[in-house]
């Protein structure tokens, strides 16, 4: 994968990657790792900006609840946990020196052992976000000419992007790595996933010439137990909706896959768009609340309140992933990936459940990084040269209202 800085170019493809910070967990036993296309992102930059995103120092302030992360490249990121770091949370930190911070959930999971969102675990959160903001900021420090930086500028999120012009195999591309992120380490907030164009991300998305523009949008490595419960092997994990997104792409990335010789997966029936479908979760979600709540109120035993409140944990730790990570009405215009319409297919990785048996939580390392590259190596060729098919998609499917969003930006 021959991958050269291209500052002045004019870009014909994007790929998007983010990391959803304590995106973990979500609905009917799906859990992933969401930081997997933010990792790919970086890696690909570092082939054009070569950056040491190793962890250097992690540090925490235990008077502020704020843990500090820094590279031997020489980026610091920062984020705080709601309730704090003990002292020995503060001691667990030693343990992430010598980690990758662009593998962010890994990093956290390998400190903390589990991660959960949602407010439920919030210091290996608060740990991840300081990870993804230092290899953000390790970029931008070596080369602020450059790799061009956003901030996730709604309420609340300390989030933000990086991104840069490439040539990748001579192909003109655009590469954003976005972090989503909330104060506190409570997150997930993701109502500037994938590649939604919106206020300062939006603007960096201009500048990089990405913001409407066919797109590569790379996810999480996730285990949803319908669809990985008889696999032998991970498999890539190709979707679009083939109403509303990008079939260029989308075939582009099937061919790409295919050229590898990987399992794969795929599906053009993803991502549905104004179904009102993550609204009637949340509905559902709030009926199932409000039933433990009324049992609680009505029970009479210690035994029979601790097996309510254990079920409330599951849903808060599990099952409330899967509709806070997004806003209704943007879920309704651009899917669960955060996919801009006429703009782009989705690129994942599905794990076997012998492997979540095992870890529980899936962990994106390297060795996944390198089959995502593969796939989009081989998947770039095809993609360039039916780029004016996928343009022309793009503007005929291209629907969105930046004015409808603009109240998320209001305190």
């Amino acid at each position: 994968m021959n991958i050269q800085a291209n500052p002045n170019g004019k870009s014909i493809i994007g790929i998007s990657g983010h990391a959803g910070v304590g995106h973990v967990h979500s609905h009917c036993g799906f859990v992933q790792d969401d930081s997997a296309g933010f990792a790919v992102a970086i890696e690909i930059l570092k082939k054009a900006y070569p950056a040491d995103t190793t962890i250097a120092a992690a540090s925490v302030d235990t008077s502020t609840g704020k843990v500090t992360v820094t590279t031997k490249g020489g980026g610091t990121g920062s984020a705080t946990a709601r309730r704090g770091f003990t002292p020995h949370e503060a001691a667990f930190m030693a343990s992430a020196i010598g980690l990758d911070a662009a593998y962010s959930q890994s990093t956290a999971f390998r400190v903390f052992g589990r991660v959960y969102g949602q407010g439920v675990l919030e210091a290996p959160v608060a740990l991840q976000a300081a990870c993804c903001l230092a290899v953000m900021d390790t970029f931008h420090q070596k080369y602020p000419e450059d790799i061009v930086r956003g901030n996730e500028d709604m309420p609340s999120k300390i989030g933000g992007c990086i991104g840069a012009r490439l040539l990748i195999n001579d192909v003109p591309v655009s590469v954003l790595a976005l972090a989503n992120a909330n104060e506190g380490g409570v997150g997930p907030d993701e109502d500037l996933e994938g590649n939604i164009a919106l206020g300062d991300k939006g603007h960096t998305m201009n500048t990089l010439g990405m913001d409407r523009l066919p797109t590569i949008v790379l996810e999480s490595k996730a285990y949803v137990p319908a669809l990985c419960k008889d696999l032998k092997e991970h498999n890539m994990w190709v979707r679009i909706n083939s109403e509303t997104d990008n079939q260029y792409v989308y075939q582009a990335l099937l061919s790409g896959v295919e050229n590898t010789g990987l399992p794969s997966l795929n599906s053009d029936a993803a991502y549905p768009r104004h179904t009102g479908e993550l609204k009637a979760a949340e509905q559902d979600l709030g009926k199932r609340i409000m039933n433990i709540g009324e049992q609680f109120s009505k029970s009479k035993t210690s035994a029979e309140k601790v097996k309510l409140i254990a079920e409330l944990a599951l849903i808060v730790s599990q099952d409330a992933g899967g509709v806070t990570f997004m806003s209704s009405h943007m879920h309704d215009r651009v899917g669960g990936g955060g996919i801009m319409p006429g703009t782009s297919a989705v690129l994942s990785m599905a794990v076997t459940q012998s492997y979540i048996k095992e870890w529980k939580i899936p962990s994106f390392m390297p060795e996944d990084a390198s089959c995502y590259l593969n796939v989009i190596s081989n998947a770039l060729p095809e993609l360039a040269s039916n780029a004016d098919k996928a343009m022309a998609q793009l503007e005929d499917r291209y629907a969105f209202d930046e004015s409808e969003h603009a109240f998320l930006f209001k305190a």
